[in-house]
C-alpha cells in the first residue's frame, strides 16, 4: 500500500492514572479509504464469483459479496497497526503492556476515531533501601559446616554404594580416591566440610536478598498497571495450556491432583506476577538512583552463549532480558554490601 504522510491526527495524550495511560486520536479518511481499498483488492483476489475469473471481480460484485463493517473493522486495524509505532515514538509513550483499543467512530468516508489504553512505568516511592539492608544484614548469620553436617553427607555417599548384600562399604582411603581427587579420609572430609561451608553461605545470601526484596515490596509505594498484570496472566495460561497439552492432561485433571481450583490457581499465579513485577521496578529505581548499570561485555558473553542454544529468539527481546538480569544481579549485590 502505497504510504500516505498523515497516518494520524489530533492526539490527546491523557494525564497517567494508576499507571495506564489513555490515548485519544483519528485516523484521516483519506488514510482510512487507502487502507479500505487495500482490503478489498486481497479479498478480491481471493473470493470467487461465478461467471468471473478468480481475481478480477468487480469491486461492486465483491461489495455484495462481503461485510462492509467487516472490510471497515480490517481497515481501522491495519490503520493503527502501521500508526501505533509512530504515535508512541512521537508523544514518547513507552508501553509495557499490549493496547487495548477502543474504535470510536467507524464509519464508511469518515475519520476514523480511536482510543487506546496502555500501561506505563508506574511512579515509585522508594523506602530507604541502604537502611533496609542494613537492619537484614545485622541479623543474618552465615553458619559453618558441623561435624554431623560432614557425617550426613558421607551416609549418603555410602549408603549409594550398598553392594548386592546390602552391606554399605567403609570409609577408606581408597574408597574416596574413587569419588574424586581426594588423598585420603582427612582430607575428602575438609574439602566436604568446605563445601558444605560454601552451600550454607550461597543459602544464606539468596535468603538475605529474599528478605531485602520482601521488605522493599512491603515499604515501598506504586501501583502496579492492571493491564501489565493482565497480560503476565494471560502469558502464564497460556504457557500452563500449553504444558498440559504436551502431557496430554486437561485443565480440569490438572486442578485436581494439585488440588486446587482455578480461581486459586489463578489467585496464587496473580499475587506471585504481583511481586514479581514490584521488584522489578523496585530495582529498575534503585539502579536508576544509584547510576547501576550492567557491563557491556557481560551483556555481549551473555548474549552471544544465549544465541549459540536459541539461535532463532528475538536478539533484541533476549538483549533486554539480559540487561535487566545483569542490573538487577549488580542492584542486588549493591545492596548487600550497603549493609555493611
Amino acid at each position: 500500500m502505497e504510504e500516505t504522510k498523515l497516518l494520524y491526527t489530533n492526539i490527546k495524550v491523557g494525564k497517567p492514572k494508576d499507571s495506564v495511560v489513555e490515548i485519544e486520536g483519528e485516523i484521516p479518511a483519506p488514510t482510512m479509504e487507502l487502507h479500505r481499498k487495500e482490503i478489498l483488492r486481497e479479498i478480491s483476489q481471493e473470493i470467487e464469483v461465478q461467471g468471473f475469473r478468480k481475481g478480477n471481480v468487480p469491486e461492486a460484485i465483491v461489495l455484495k459479496q462481503v461485510n462492509m463493517n467487516h472490510i471497515l473493522e480490517d481497515a481501522a486495524e491495519e490503520a493503527l497497526n502501521v500508526a501505533y509505532p509512530h504515535i508512541l515514538h512521537d508523544n514518547n509513550v513507552e508501553p509495557l503492556s499490549s493496547p487495548r483499543i477502543t474504535f470510536v467512530k467507524l464509519a464508511e468516508g469518515s475519520a476514523l476515531e480511536f482510543k487506546i489504553s496502555v500501561a506505563i512505568e508506574p511512579e515509585i516511592s522508594l523506602p530507604n533501601y541502604k537502611k533496609i539492608a542494613k537492619a537484614i544484614k545485622e541479623k543474618k548469620v552465615v553458619e559453618k559446616a558441623t561435624d554431623k553436617d560432614v557425617d550426613d553427607i558421607i551416609k549418603e555417599i555410602l549408603t549409594m554404594r550398598i553392594d548386592e548384600k546390602g552391606k554399605v562399604p567403609e570409609l577408606t582411603d581408597e574408597l574416596v580416591k574413587t569419588f574424586g581427587p581426594f588423598e585420603n579420609v582427612a582430607d575428602f572430609k575438609i574439602k566436604m566440610r568446605e563445601n558444605i561451608t560454601k552451600e550454607k553461605e550461597v543459602e544464606s545470601q539468596r535468603l538475605s536478598y529474599e528478605q531485602i526484596a520482601q521488605e522493599l515490596v512491603k515499604e515501598t509505594k506504586l501501583i502496579l498497571p492492571s493491564l501489565m498484570i493482565e497480560d503476565e496472566l494471560h502469558t502464564a495460561h497460556r504457557r500452563l495450556h500449553q504444558e498440559l497439552e504436551k502431557r496430554k492432561m486437561g485443565e480440569e485433571e490438572y486442578f485436581k491432583i494439585i488440588k486446587k481450583t482455578e480461581e486459586e490457581y489463578m489467585k496464587e499465579k496473580k499475587e506471585m506476577i504481583e511481586r514479581q513485577l514490584k521488584m522489578k521496578f523496585i530495582l529498575k529505581a534503585i539502579a536508576r538512583k544509584e547510576g547501576i548499570k550492567a557491563d557491556e561485555k557481560e551483556i555481549e558473553k551473555e548474549l552471544q552463549h544465549a544465541q549459540a542454544h536459541y539461535p532463532n529468539t528475538d536478539s533484541e527481546a533476549f538483549r533486554n532480558y539480559i540487561e535487566e538480569m545483569l542490573s538487577n544481579e549488580k542492584t542486588l549485590k549493591f545492596l548487600e554490601e550497603a549493609g555493611w
